[in-house]
């Protein structure tokens, strides 16, 4: 089974001394290659010479069967037995010095010196040939040398060049290692100050000292987790203790009055009485866990849209005539005016944003109040916009709240009287439809008071 290198430490060490190590390797070949191109060079220069020493000579012989005559010569001056000279016309060898038998392969005549490996014989030899003009006749002259030199010089040096790379290899391998571990040291305080912090610590943040780039950009991405989470955290907390307040209200109710109630014999009128009191605080009840399992379903994009053309004048006021009574109770009224008369959106989705908005403006603007709904075409970020607008008139918020109002479980007070309440999930629901509808929303203090702004596409 496979086990992946899971230390960033070793990853980086074994990186960077592979790259090391890639260059060194090429650096120590092209070096080689080079010292092998300038010995061949060498070489070929010692036979291009030889082989103008002997032509001159040849040339300024007036007697050439008398030098023919003479091979011993030639051998004496070329020396060492891994050299080679043969001169041919055509086919006849008339000097023919070649001490370790190299079989010579077929020449073509050429007046430029031309040059040959001949690597495939038990001594590996270069040689180089050229065609010369003796009294107008073709002669063939051929020099060569055997490259035990060469190698001589070439092979020592390729054994200590490969015992050089591989002790660099080691050295960079260490200095890689010593620099990975120094190099790491923010990171290792990044995990130390991470793994201190608990549920408990939430306000704690990473605080590094002249950290790297990355790890302070690092740094401050986690910050800024920790900041959401600490906000999240807090938002339920608060959550759990208004949701447990608002369960609490009503099952006090509810075991109240019916311990009152089994106390003693009561007629059926109180027995109904009992159970008109109980239905109030289960429809409560209701409207809490509905608004927490659209939530849920939101979040889990499993509401699915049925967008339709809306007609906004009859739709909004079928809206109205559901708070009839309870305006009346309360002595507000309603103002309705439409720049935009049409709308695409899911009717149950919009008419339960629209419910929510004007049932918050009756809970929380009180009595004698004004609510205007308005609609207009606005153009945001090149995109043609309805926008509905709810306000609430003489009514402000603090600015310090109009950011967080949409904020699930937020509320602006800790009052849980009003029946209608539940548990600050109201607004929620708006933000959760309008960003199912690809929508926008924001509360904004106006000249006429508290507004809340809807937009939807075109």
């Amino acid at each position: 089974m496979f086990n992946p290198i899971r230390s960033l430490e070793l990853r980086l060490t074994l990186l960077a001394t592979t790259c090391a190590a890639m260059v060194l390797c090429t650096v120590a070949l092209m070096t080689y290659l080079g010292i092998n191109q300038i010995l061949i060079a060498q070489q070929d220069r010692a036979l291009v010479e030889r082989i103008e020493r002997l032509e001159i000579l040849l040339q300024d012989s007036r007697n050439i069967e008398q030098i023919i005559a003479q091979p011993k010569l030639y051998q004496n001056m070329l020396g060492n037995q891994d050299n080679l000279f043969v001169l041919l016309k055509g086919n006849q060898a008339l000097i023919n010095i070649n001490p370790l038998g190299i079989p010579l392969p077929e020449f073509i005549h050429q007046p430029q010196i031309q040059f040959r490996d001949l690597s495939a014989y038990a001594y590996p030899t270069r040689i180089a040939w050229k065609t010369i003009q003796i009294n107008r006749q073709p002669y063939l002259l051929i020099a060569g040398k055997q490259w035990s030199e060469r190698l001589a010089i070439i092979s020592p040096f390729k054994k200590r060049l490969f015992i050089y790379v591989f002790s660099g290899i080691l050295a960079i391998f260490i200095l890689c290692a010593i620099a990975s571990r120094f190099g790491l040291n923010a990171l290792r305080t990044l995990r130390k100050q991470t793994h201190a912090i608990s549920i408990h610590k939430l306000e704690q943040r990473l605080n590094l000292n002249h950290p790297p780039q990355e790890i302070e950009q690092l740094a401050s991405d986690i910050n800024a987790m920790l900041g959401r989470i600490e906000l999240g955290y807090s938002q339920l907390n608060r959550f759990s203790e208004d949701i447990a307040h608002e369960f609490r209200t009503p099952l006090n109710n509810l075991i109240g009055q019916t311990e009152i109630l089994l106390m003693s014999e009561r007629s059926p009128a109180q027995y109904q009485e009992l159970l008109i009191s109980n239905l109030e605080d289960y429809q409560r009840f209701k409207r809490m866990i509905d608004s927490m399992l659209f939530l849920a379903r939101a979040d889990a994009h499993k509401v699915c849209l049925n967008k339709q053309k809306i007609q906004l004048q009859s739709f909004i006021e079928d809206i109205f005539s559901i708070f009839e009574y309870q305006a009346e109770e309360q002595h507000c009224n309603f103002v309705l005016s439409l720049e935009a008369t049409e709308l695409s959106a899911d009717p149950e989705l919009l008419q339960q944003a629209l419910y929510n908005l004007i049932s918050n403006a009756l809970v929380h603007g009180g009595n004698h109040r004004t609510i205007y709904v308005l609609s207009h075409r606005k153009i945001i970020n090149n995109m043609q916009m309805i926008t509905l607008s709810v306000i609430t008139s003489g009514l402000e918020v603090a600015p310090e709240h109009l950011p967080h109002l949409f904020e699930r479980f937020y509320q602006c007070n800790s009052s849980r009287q009003s029946p209608h309440q539940t548990g600050g999930l109201g607004l929620s629901i708006v933000a959760s439809i309008l960003t199912l509808h690809q929508g926008m929303y924001q509360a904004v203090n106006s000249a006429k008071g508290i507004c809340f702004e809807l937009c939807f596409p075109k």
